[in-house]
């Protein structure tokens, strides 16, 4: 990988949260939390509230696992959105992306919560005495079907000798493989693909009917109204704690595409 701009540093330390291994909770927090907010002053100034995002983990019945979270609300970002890709495409989105639909919207919403779900740890075992986790703690690696799936999301910006097309395919495939093959994950699959979307701007996670990549839409719902069915399971949740949560959804989007020609040295 080459971490020498915001978006290959956010995305190489966003693949090593999930990594076999020793961690340092904290050092690689402040790896992901400097890198997001490296990149979202690049491209959202001073509107970007990624600071209320953190890396965390959480306790489940099946295991501990390590991921992104928002800091002082205590829950995971793919919880959030989880509730979320059922909500109504924003008026804002739609004046920013008059072609897209509302199953797009929703496609954009449950790849991008996936997304967030691949690049979490693998949950290790909660012993009974477990009161306070200790700094550095041993975890598994990523499943093969997880791993799989990062690796699909980091060839779009990494190979740059394979074909849109071939990108597509291995996406869909390696999403399915990880997500399983509901009817709702085998619809998202299909809405996706891996297309260049300009003369200086290299292969992007887009969807396949209009070409609008997700980065763009899910940036351009940035300061929308936290949605009913989210206040709805989240009821303290803030507006900056939802803008923080679209924020980061769309800088990671990004982390995963190549820089624009323009800006490459």
């Amino acid at each position: 990988m080459n971490p020498s701009s915001p978006r290959g540093r956010l995305r190489d330390a966003l693949l090593s949260v999930g990594e076999r291994g020793d961690v340092d909770e904290a050092g690689l927090s402040a790896a992901v939390t400097t890198a997001l907010r490296e990149l979202a002053s690049e491209v959202l100034g001073e509107q970007s509230r990624v600071e209320l995002v953190t890396v965390g983990s959480e306790d489940h019945p099946w295991g501990r696992s390590l991921g992104l979270r928002l800091a002082d609300y205590d829950v995971e970002l793919p919880d959030v959105l989880l509730y979320a890709d059922q909500s109504d495409l924003p008026p804002q989105v739609q004046e920013s992306c008059p072609t897209l639909c509302q199953e797009e919207w929703e496609a954009v919403l449950l790849v991008s919560k996936l997304i967030f779900i691949g690049l979490q740890s693998e949950p290790e075992p909660v012993h009974a005495d477990a009161g306070q986790h200790p700094q550095v703690t041993p975890r598994p690696p990523r499943s093969v079907a997880s791993e799989q799936f990062c690796q699909a999301l980091a060839a779009i910006s990494e190979r740059a000798d394979l074909h849109q097309g071939e990108l597509t395919a291995q996406l869909r495939t390696a999403l399915l493989n990880f997500a399983s093959e509901t009817p709702d994950n085998k619809d998202a699959a299909q809405r996706i693909a891996v297309l260049h979307t300009g003369p200086q701007q290299g292969p992007r996670l887009c969807l396949s009917r209009s070409g609008l990549a997700f980065a763009k839409v899910v940036l351009s719902a940035g300061g929308c109204p936290v949605p009913s069915c989210v206040r709805e399971e989240f009821p303290d949740l803030t507006q900056d704690e939802w803008n923080a949560v679209i924020h980061v959804t769309g800088l990671t989007l990004m982390a995963f595409e190549p820089e624009p020609a323009g800006d490459v040295g």
